[in-house]
């Protein structure tokens, strides 16, 4: 009996090696086998690993270049090489809201991390490293390495994120790696190319209005009076394109949203003294600050040869303002702006 005890104990520790291998073959199982590191070995989008909490002795969730929380994380399914005496495991690892602060620019900061871990034979960690990540501020370009085991990473980040939502080109700081794996499975970073900055041109693709373009979108006024009809909209389906229209209006006009963010709805033009007045309705669903939606009545006025001259805002809609007031209101201002009028 005694005998039986002193081997059991014995064993015990080869049984938990054995129980963590096969765990650890049946981690392997969710991967692609494959002979080297390329773009394609990090998977597919949106392909993942179901009930990841089986593995979570394989998959670290945090690493020094993580910016999501734990919660925010689901893995997806990627390939994996066998190296000498470890084993290389290549996949994504897509975050439902990145911690990069630039969580304020968007509804869902969104992305994936592109990541390499290296584990012993037995399934331990060795190391780990994200080489990538793609995003709404993040563009990655992979090509494979010439000589051993590892990949060329270009990773573009983009500096300010708030151009996104702005019709200007975008700024981009370009890192080009190289991440190689030693013997012992160690992943190393070799800068291949000094940082630097990158303009991705935006705007040349954007067609600008001449002024008689931009006149095409509104309706001239006929009526002898001026009243709050003034702001119907000219046709119910259609928005300024205001980004064709940054040759003729700043786009300065709003310091509380953002230039993307704002739908310009032309509606009715006046002409008079060598001026034309054009009234526009300038709606907001997404300030800078705060979470409420504002809607402003514009004049802009230009004088005849398109120049443009000034704005004048009739009336603000906001939080506290009372529906049954705003006609009332606007017919009131714009009387008051628009006295001599005929």
């Amino acid at each position: 009996m005694s005998k039986n005890i002193i081997l059991l104990f014995l064993l015990l520790p080869f049984a938990h090696i054995n129980a963590n291998q096969v765990s650890f073959l049946k981690f392997l199982s969710e991967f692609k086998k494959t002979e080297c590191i390329d773009s394609t070995s990090f998977g597919k989008a949106f392909d993942f690993i179901e009930n990841p909490g089986q593995y979570s002795k394989y998959l670290p969730m945090t690493t020094e270049e993580c910016t999501c929380r734990v919660e925010n994380v689901s893995w997806q399914k990627g390939c994996y090489v066998e190296y000498k005496n470890y084993i290389v495991v290549t996949l994504q690892r897509y975050c439902s809201n990145f911690q990069d602060g630039n969580s304020q620019w968007f509804i869902e900061n969104e992305g994936t991390d592109y990541v390499i871990i290296t584990y012993s034979r037995k399934g331990e960690i060795l190391d780990c490293k994200i080489v990538g990540r793609s995003g709404a501020a993040y563009i990655t370009h992979m090509s494979t390495l010439k000589h051993g085991l590892g990949i060329v990473v270009e990773q573009r980040t983009l500096n300010d994120a708030s151009l996104l939502r702005q019709y200007k080109n975008l700024e981009y700081t370009v890192y080009t790696n190289e991440y190689y794996l030693t013997s012992v499975g160690k992943i190393k970073t070799r800068i291949i190319k000094a940082p630097h900055k990158e303009i991705v041109d935006m705007m040349s693709s954007v067609k600008q209005f001449s002024f008689d373009q931009f006149m095409s979108y509104f309706l001239k006024w006929d009526k002898p009076n001026v009243d709050h009809t003034l702001f119907t909209p000219s046709n119910d389906q259609v928005e300024l394109p205001f980004g064709s229209c940054l040759s003729l209006i700043p786009d300065t006009l709003d310091q509380n949203s953002l230039s993307r963010d704002i739908m310009w709805i032309p509606c009715r033009y006046i002409e008079k003294d060598n001026v034309l007045s054009f009234f526009v309705i300038k709606d907001c669903r997404t300030p800078k600050t705060g979470f409420v939606p504002y809607t402003d009545y514009l004049i802009l006025n230009f004088d005849k040869n398109g120049t443009f001259k000034s704005p004048i805002n009739i009336y603000h809609w906001g939080d506290e303002s009372v529906e049954a007031d705003k006609i009332t209101q606007i017919t009131k201002t714009l009387k008051a702006f628009l006295q001599d009028y005929k």
